[in-house]
């Protein structure tokens, strides 16, 4: 069985993830582990951003 392609750009995808992160760190209720979890992910997703030329 083929697997699915994501017909989304590498960028867009960064893009789109990044987006979700920010949503996901001003979620009320967020525990200050969970909020330094979403932290770390914006700063890897921003650090691959940057690398991919998005």
């Amino acid at each position: 069985m083929p697997v699915p392609m994501d017909p989304r750009t590498p960028q867009q995808r960064v893009s789109d993830q990044l987006a979700a992160a920010h949503r996901q760190l001003t979620r009320p209720g967020l525990t200050r582990a969970d909020r330094a979890r979403v932290a770390d992910r914006i700063h890897d997703l921003t650090a691959q951003a940057r690398r991919i030329g998005a």
